[in-house]
């Protein structure tokens, strides 16, 4: 359902709280709900609705303040809404500027970015809100903050500016590193600035600017701050940026890397690190829904002591009466979006091995096209250029439920994932799976180290990229059907055991009891 749109800042419909006092849960997420359908949308809908005793509020971090649709209909039991922009408005700029300490805001940001320090970004948060007197004072003049327009366009913000850029990225081009700050730090300003909505805990669904803005509220309003985390958001920030080809590299660290200069696409990354290890630092829970992932959290200093695993649910019930649809073709299925992330290059190169072994076979790419419409635009090409036009259909976002009987093995092709739902729908359908070795993908197939006993294979792990292995894993399980049909069976059990929408909503409710305690 899409209730309407929502600009920066507003309350659609009656999901606002009014005067009811804080809600128990405030959720502060990034770039994705209820704007984006899918993924950690889902799984945020499906965590909302799994805790109908608890109230939330949900505070949705967006790029800008154009209006965006809501695509979904936000549970009874969110009463408050809140949209807030990385980059707002720009207003006329005041005749009188604030008088702000330059060289206290300068060092403040440094330590931010550079190194991720905690107190510096406390140092910030009262820097930001302690008031100033305007230049040159008025006899009537009263003290007030400075705001967001102050803080990155003033004589104190070009020092902080200049500064930084002296001490972190001398060598770089000086525009390059001027529009990077004018990004991460513009955005960095906006959260420190926002509104903070009261509640008894916040969580935030990643670092980033949504784990700044869950620390900042906490420490504002006395109370705590959890982070959960599916995919680790540095690795993510880190793919993209290295393959964004919109940062020029001035450089050149040769083929060792060993060049200790910082260029500008290296202080990106970096300061989405220093953000995560203030993030981590501040929380008083992090969870992860792996245990592999930890080690990334621990490497940006996370303590032992906060870390929890919670794994994905899924319900069960909904899968039960799925049964494999007779007198069809051998088919194969990649569920997801076709974006370069899900690698659907990999899997139409990886079809053409499998139509070699099983000429009738049929590659089914289930999932939406249009949001990336040069990479869709792309896959089809392939297709066509690898004469596979009477082999792969691009189905669009369908039922998944209504396709699943028709699937003798699903593949997941990613470069990057978490711990996919897809792989855990399939194994409730007792479908057994190929995967890369991301994410928790391999734990799910084989079993997580501390499986015991353990349920045995259900499906294969290959590379990542490679699709000749994809491939021949495909054909080792479609040409067996008595091995595919045992590993649907064992994917069933291990989802029954360990993956269930029960299991997962009880240990979030527990965390939300101790995180409001």
């Amino acid at each position: 359902m899409i209730p309407g749109t929502a600009p920066a800042g507003a309350c659609p419909g009656d999901a606002c709280p009014g005067d009811n006092g804080p809600v128990d849960v405030c959720i502060v997420v990034e770039g994705c709900y209820p704007f984006i359908a899918g993924g950690v949308s889902s799984w945020l809908d499906w965590l909302i609705r799994t805790q109908p005793d608890t109230i939330f509020g949900v505070v949705a971090i967006v790029a800008d303040e154009r209006p965006r649709e809501i695509r979904y209909e936000l549970p009874p039991n969110v009463r408050l809404f809140q949209v807030m922009a990385l980059a707002p408005k720009a207003r006329k700029p005041r005749l009188r500027r604030p008088a702000l300490d330059c060289a206290r805001f300068a060092d403040l940001m440094h330590r931010v970015l550079r190194h991720g320090d905690l107190e510096a970004f406390d140092g910030l948060l009262r820097f930001v809100s302690q008031p100033v007197r305007r230049e040159p004072f008025g006899f009537l003049d009263t003290p007030a903050p400075p705001d967001y327009s102050d803080l990155t366009a003033s004589p104190a913000a070009w020092q902080a500016i200049t500064e930084c850029y002296r001490r972190i990225a001398p060598e770089a081009a000086f525009s390059d590193f001027f529009w990077a700050w004018r990004n991460l730090v513009g955005s960095l300003l906006a959260i420190a600035t926002a509104p903070v909505p009261p509640a008894r805990t916040y969580h935030a669904i990643s670092t980033g600017y949504a784990g700044l803005f869950a620390l900042r509220a906490a420490r504002l309003t006395g109370r705590t701050a959890a982070i959960t985390e599916h995919g680790i958001y540095t690795n993510e920030r880190r793919i993209d940026l290295v393959m964004a080809e919109w940062i020029a590299d001035t450089i050149d660290s040769g083929l060792s890397g060993g060049d200790a200069r910082t260029d500008v696409r290296r202080f990106w990354i970096d300061t989405f690190e220093s953000f995560a290890r203030i993030a981590y630092d501040g929380s008083h829970r992090i969870t992860t829904l792996y245990g592999a992932n930890q080690s990334f959290q621990r490497t940006l200093g996370a303590a032992e002591s906060k870390l929890q695993v919670i794994p994905n649910g899924i319900a069960l019930e909904k899968f039960g009466a799925i049964r494999p649809q007779p007198g069809r073709r051998p088919t194969v299925a990649l569920i997801g979006r076709v974006v370069p992330i899900k690698d659907i290059e990999a899997y139409i190169a990886a079809a053409a091995v499998v139509r070699r072994a099983i000429p009738d076979v049929q590659v089914l790419v289930i999932g939406p096209t249009d949001e990336d419409e040069d990479y869709f635009a792309l896959c089809k090409r392939r297709v066509a250029e690898l004469d596979l036009a009477a082999t792969i259909v691009f189905t669009g976002k369908v039922n998944i439920v209504d396709w699943l009987p028709r699937i003798d093995v699903l593949v997941l092709t990613s470069i990057s994932e978490a711990q996919p739902l897809v792989l855990l729908e399939a194994g409730a359908a007792r479908i057994p799976c190929v995967a890369t070795d991301v994410g928790s993908c391999r734990e799910i197939i084989e079993g997580a180290p501390d499986e015991h006993p353990n349920l045995g294979l259900a499906g294969r792990v290959a590379p990542p990229m490679d699709a000749d292995a994809i491939g021949r894993a495909i054909v080792e399980l479609m040409a067996d059907p008595a091995l595919r049909a045992a590993c649907g069976d064992t994917l069933r059990r291990r989802v029954e055991t360990y993956f269930t929408s029960e299991i997962s909503a009880a240990r979030y409710a527990a965390l939300y009891h101790e995180l409001v305690a």
